[in-house]
């Protein structure tokens, strides 16, 4: 449950008053009667959503007054009208004013017009800066904040209604976004790990890469305010997360998320991938559009089913296989936030995709040392007949990822806690180990597992 931040409350009250008596007053000069002084935006400096956003970008007195224009019909869908009539003194219509009625709630949806009159009026060169306001570089669309609705051609630039999206509205309202629920258009579920950065146990170059795009999230905003010639920064980061299946992959994607406080969303591919030309590219064209200006890591494991190499064209199929790759490779690039792309095989993606990358991570399976410090970190009640020490020494010299080593010793616990014991016992383990192996269709009867089985057996006896 999201909790309402009082702030935001505060400050929205103050907004929508600011907004109420600069409707009046431009009416009121419209209607050549005495109106006053232009009131003047207001805004408390607390911990609320809004004033970080408004502190941030310290807008102009029109483009503060286009945010609350925008927010007005979520916050009071009646205020719009309610105000426009109070200010003509009468219920007659006033076309001057713009605006749409919405078909479902019967509110009043300010356009460009709106804002027109509100701030320009007859004035062509206010009109044409109000303009700027909506364009692609503006704070407005960078934020993925608010947009001025396209119109048909024909029709007046500023007649658009001046929407606001709504995961914004959620934030400046309720100081937080509800996540969107899996579906066609977001085929994504979040990874929430319950462990943290310290426990993430890999050789000690993959943790060196991995703070290379933890460095990025903490510097990004700072690079894309001009820190660096941006004609060399590209937007986003690009990571691929490359190594044998339970090596981490998944974790250390969820990890930095969690370190960054960002969500991270695992995207499904068996929802996104279809047989039917051109729904593969539909389906993530979706999610990128939710997803962008979100501040969200997007996961993408198994990636190369989906970003793999390129087909030679034999048939339609073909091409038309091989353009969605490179529409979605595209969008990959565009995304301006984290994107992960997870492989089993480095060598299954396309060379031609690979030099896009910032980081490229090999997840190798675990060394001796690694085992030692998964099979400790691991470990959920005392071990016997050896200490904790000896037993995680032992049991390293099973060739194991992380993910089997969390089973095996979870296949040994139960072993343990059915017949009531509180210690964990070496044959419990290789118990445990014996069954990992077999769900990776391994044999486990090599002359190294025979003699560590053999010697484990004989500890467990002499105890």
């Amino acid at each position: 449950m999201i909790d309402t931040v009082p702030g935001n409350a505060l400050n929205l009250t103050l907004a929508l008053q600011f907004l109420g008596d600069l409707i009046t007053v431009r009416v009121r000069e419209h209607l050549g009667e005495d109106a006053g002084t232009l009131p003047q935006p207001i805004v408390l400096e607390n911990d609320s959503t809004f004033a970080d956003l408004a502190y941030r970008h310290k807008p102009g007195y029109d483009a503060f007054t286009i945010l609350v224009l925008a927010l007005a019909p979520h916050l009071r869908p009646a205020f719009l009208e309610a105000t426009l009539r109070s200010a003509l003194g009468r219920d007659d219509d006033f076309p001057q004013f713009g605006g749409h009625r919405d078909p479902d709630s019967r509110a009043l949806i300010p356009t460009g017009e709106t804002a027109a009159f509100l701030l320009a009026d007859e004035d062509l060169d206010a009109r044409f800066s109000l303009q700027a306001l909506f364009a692609p570089d503006h704070w407005f669309a960078t934020e993925g904040l608010l947009w001025l609705e396209p119109v048909r051609s024909s029709a007046p630039f500023l007649s658009g209604r001046i929407l606001i999206d709504h995961a914004w509205v959620e934030r400046l309202t309720q100081g937080a976004e509800t996540p969107p629920k899996f579906s066609a258009s977001f085929p994504a579920r979040p990874v929430q790990p319950v462990l943290d950065w310290d426990d993430l146990i890999l050789n000690a170059e993959a943790i060196s890469r991995l703070d290379d795009i933890r460095r990025w999230l903490r510097n990004r905003n700072a690079l894309a305010s001009g820190a660096m010639p941006r004609g060399h920064m590209r937007k986003g980061f690009r990571a691929l997360f490359h190594g044998p299946s339970g090596t981490g992959k998944t974790l250390a994607a969820g990890l930095i998320g969690k370190a960054a406080g960002l969500p991270v969303y695992r995207v499904d591919l068996s929802a996104v991938v279809s047989k039917y030309i051109g729904e593969t590219e539909k389906n993530l064209s979706s999610l990128f559009e939710i997803a962008q200006n979100r501040n969200w890591i997007l996961f993408f494991d198994e990636a190369d089913a989906l970003f793999g190499k390129r087909t030679s064209v034999k048939d339609a199929h073909d091409r038309y296989a091989n353009q969605e790759v490179s529409y979605l490779l595209q969008r990959v690039e565009d995304y301006n936030g984290l994107c992960v792309l997870a492989s089993n095989f480095r060598a299954n993606m396309d060379d031609a995709f690979l030099g896009r990358f910032d980081s490229i991570i090999r997840f190798s399976l675990p060394g001796v040392d690694e085992r030692i410090r998964l099979w400790r970190a691991t470990l959920p009640i005392a071990p016997a007949p050896v200490d904790a020490v000896a037993f995680a020494q032992i049991m390293a010299r099973f060739e194991l990822s992380g993910r089997a080593i969390v089973g095996a010793v979870q296949h040994a616990a139960l072993s343990a806690l059915d017949v009531g014991r509180d210690t964990l016992l070496l044959v419990d383990a290789v118990e445990g180990v014996e069954r990992e192996y077999e769900k990776e269709g391994r044999v486990f009867k090599d002359l190294a597992a025979k003699e560590i089985k053999e010697e484990i057996e004989a500890l467990s006896l002499s105890s």
